[in-house]
């Protein structure tokens, strides 16, 4: 093998290195955070609205849509999309765990109030 051969070759594996950290580094390509089954992310609600503004909840659709909402004032969470309704009372804590079966984006809100205080990404 001549030296230019051996060049080659040792640039051609330390691009195959970068690219694998790359891939391995962004997770496969997904940059989403909370679809991992186990995450269970958190709503706060503080004077009947969304602290931070209206939070992202993302999702793989065939998994679990699981979030919770803590509230300091008493309403129903009303999770449309999937229809899905619970009542809070204030300073309570409601959680939801659904299966992930439609994708798009949902709104989450304090029905009474007709106050959106999050949206749920399901994605293919």
């Amino acid at each position: 093998m001549s030296r230019n051969q051996r060049v080659g070759l040792l640039v051609a594996a330390v691009v195959v290195l970068v690219v694998a950290f790359v891939i391995a580094k962004s997770g496969g390509g997904s940059d989403k955070t909370s679809t991992t089954s186990n995450v269970v992310q958190t709503v706060e609600i503080k004077n009947a609205k969304p602290v931070g503004g209206i939070k992202v909840l993302k999702f793989n659709k065939g998994g679990t849509i699981r979030f919770k909402v803590h509230s300091d004032v008493a309403d129903e969470i009303h999770f449309h999309g999937y229809d899905k309704h619970q009542d809070v009372k204030a300073g309570g804590t409601v959680a939801f765990d659904v299966p992930a079966t439609i994708d798009g984006k949902f709104v989450v809100e304090l029905e009474g109030r007709k106050e959106q205080i999050a949206s749920v990404e399901v994605e293919p």
